[in-house]
């Protein structure tokens, strides 16, 4: 397969760094991250400017469309990562060399998101990949990297990743995990859990809610509805009154950042009483607490990442703060986290060639720093890419904060009743 870069599709921007002093707009730092994209009319844009050798690294995010102000941060942190690595001295075994992200814009759409890969692999020299956010996208993305031999490590949750491959790595906890997570912190809030959940229907929601099925009743959890719904939807009353006439004092919602937002809305609009696990996705977002404000407290969710988990985590959060003016989300923090660990495979490799790296991630076993900086601090794959002791941390949010509550070991602050 052709490696040659095809600068027909592509916008060379000069790279000016992301460590800022204040905030900046999505706009600003799309700019800065050498990001601007023009939908459909570029494919990916190569963050340059290193003057040492560099390695390049792929970045499948998505800057425009429905999920773009999540893309963005996910692009911030792809940068800053990199910057980590290299202000730490690059990859030593090979001379130094620094790590360069070229991020390519996947629009938020699963057919884009396929071209995009191909042409992000094929028009440039890589030797590993990142993305994508949501598990649809990135379902499809590690499907042209499985074809093309090239790894591509994830944040993304659906087990189905986990299936047959051989190039593909989840650092994090699976969906299935996630299921079973929600279901035992729901004892911490009625003794006779009865839950009404409500999934959007794409890899994300049906894989997690289908774990949530399968694990009830061995959790001693009852679920009283079980709704999919049309990810993306307008209009949550139909389903929240159906939720209302169930009987369930836990309601589990399975959505992204905006779905989530209107149900909480509507929730509160109705005045319905009940307590609330907003899973992972959207509710450990920055912005889900800016949108629905004091009627995010005391929600609780579950997240493969948080940033008060170890004291890299809560560093790795204070310098995206400098850039991006949050915490570090979720998915912002695994990235650096994964970062780290391409990093590592390449320096036990001494090689930049994407089999080598492969090769190396597939024996990695990380037990310290900023590769191991998520719950249970380890990071060890097992034959199929996944790592043998993730797992996710149970959060709510508090006085404007997301904080680690469940399980015991890794509490980081008493639940809060409401």
């Amino acid at each position: 397969m052709s490696r040659e870069r095809q600068t027909s599709h592509r916008v060379e921007l000069p790279d000016h760094g992301l460590a800022l002093s204040k905030p900046q707009s999505r706009r600003k730092i799309l700019q800065k991250a050498g990001g601007v994209i023009a939908a459909g009319a570029f494919g990916a844009v190569p963050l340059r400017g290193w003057a040492a050798d560099t390695i390049n690294i792929g970045g499948l995010y998505p800057t425009t469309g429905s999920m773009a102000q999540i893309g963005v941060g996910c692009v911030a942190a792809a940068k800053m990562a990199a910057e980590m690595v290299n202000e730490a001295g690059g990859i030593k075994s090979l001379g130094g060399a620094k790590l360069n992200v070229i991020i390519s814009d996947i629009q938020s759409d699963t057919t884009v998101t396929r071209t995009e890969t191909d042409r992000l692999i094929n028009g440039n020299k890589l030797s590993a990949i990142h993305g994508c956010y949501a598990s649809a996208l990135t379902l499809i993305a590690s499907e042209v990297c499985e074809r093309a031999k090239v790894p591509i490590i994830t944040g993304s949750s659906s087990d189905q990743l986990n299936k047959g491959r051989k190039y593909t790595f989840t650092p994090f906890a699976r969906a299935s995990q996630f299921a079973q997570a929600q279901l035992q912190m729901s004892k911490l809030v009625s003794d006779k859990p009865k839950v009404a959940v409500i999934f959007e229907n794409t890899a994300f929601g049906t894989s997690t809610s289908n774990g949530l099925k399968e694990q009830a009743p061995g959790e001693g959890v009852e679920i009283v509805m079980f709704e999919p719904y049309s990810a993306g939807f307008t209009d949550a009353s139909p389903l929240i009154n159906k939720v209302k006439a169930s009987g369930a004092n836990t309601l589990f919602a399975i959505s992204y950042l905006n779905d989530l937002i209107l149900i909480v809305r509507t929730v509160k609009q109705v005045g319905l009483d009940i307590a609330i696990n907003g899973g992972s996705g959207g509710f450990t977002m920055p912005d889900f607490y800016k949108n629905v404000g004091t009627a995010a407290e005391g929600l609780q969710g579950v997240a493969h990442w948080n940033h008060d988990v170890n004291d890299d985590a809560q560093k790795v959060s204070e310098r995206f703060k400098q850039v991006y003016g949050t915490f570090a989300f979720e998915y912002a923090g695994s990235i650096v986290a994964q970062t780290f660990m391409l990093a590592d495979a390449m320096e036990r490799a001494a090689s930049a060639d994407p089999q080598k790296v492969r090769d190396a991630l597939s024996t990695l076993d990380a037990s310290s720093g900023y590769a191991a900086m998520g719950p249970g601090s380890r990071v060890k794959f097992g034959p199929e890419g996944k790592n043998v002791y993730g797992r996710p941390v149970g959060v709510q949010w508090q006085n404007g904060d997301l904080v680690s509550i469940f399980p015991k070991e890794d509490a980081r602050a008493p639940v809060l009743k409401t």
